[in-house]
């Protein structure tokens, strides 16, 4: 919850002039995805460039139309966004529980979006992986993998807003089994990224973990230079 459309407009200048700067033609080699308020989406939608960023939103509602005043449903952002978060730890710091989550991960999947679903333990224990692939099954649990794409987002949620982010290799295994377990639940090309703390003096050794596909941004994502070095830290990799 930070800046309202017109700096967000700014935001999104700034980002794509850097990115054509560098990717001045054809595909870029990394995916750039950009999830703002939902009162930034729409204004932000006609600015963007779609060979540079895509966008997603923070969240969505459960089902597709009724009686919920103040939710957004995942139908209403067809055309606008391409992507939607779910059960990012904030949101279910704020009560979303792991039924709401994997209903709203089967209501963007149905309206033609792209989930991206986090999940992650609380603490940093033994139990790490146990309570992770907890997470993960109840958030799948209403959608095909086979027919659907859902990116998720490996996110512990002890290291969101901590002052360093989760040691390598405790990533490394966490990520290796949530890529086995999605892909015995029949995704083709299982792709987890990682999320919690990351900023331009950590992201190297992030982007470095080669089981990783990419890293979410959070607050770094507020200036352009700051994300610019994410974006170049993760695509010297690809």
């Amino acid at each position: 919850m930070y800046v309202g459309p017109g700096r967000a407009e700014e935001l999104l200048e700034g980002i794509q002039v850097r990115l054509g700067e560098r990717f001045p033609s054809g595909p870029l080699p990394v995916r750039v995805v950009l999830c703002p308020s939902f009162v930034s989406l729409a204004p932000l939608h006609v600015l963007s460039d779609r060979r540079l960023v895509r966008l997603g939103a923070q969240d969505c509602h459960t089902e597709h139309e009724g009686p919920f005043t103040g939710e957004v449903s995942a139908t209403m952002l067809r055309g606008m966004a391409d992507y939607v978060l779910i059960g990012h730890g904030e949101r279910r710091a704020a009560g979303d529980t792991d039924d709401q989550i994997g209903r709203k991960v089967a209501a963007a999947a149905g309206a033609g979006l792209t989930p991206i679903l986090f999940v992650g333990e609380d603490e940093p224990t033994d139990a790490a992986i146990d309570r992770t692939d907890q997470r993960l099954l109840a958030g799948l649990a209403g959608v095909d993998l086979s027919a659907h794409q859902v990116l998720v987002v490996y996110e512990p949620t002890w290291a969101i807003g901590a002052d360093r982010a989760a040691p390598a290799d405790h990533v490394r295994g966490v990520t290796e089994h949530l890529k086995a377990r999605l892909a015995d639940l029949g995704a083709r090309e299982p792709r987890v990224i990682y999320g919690g703390t990351v900023n331009a003096d950590n992201v190297e050794r992030i982007a470095a973990l080669e089981v990783l596909d990419g890293v979410g941004a959070t607050r770094a994502g507020l200036e352009p230079e700051s994300f610019m070095r994410l974006v170049d830290a993760v695509a010297r990799r690809r």
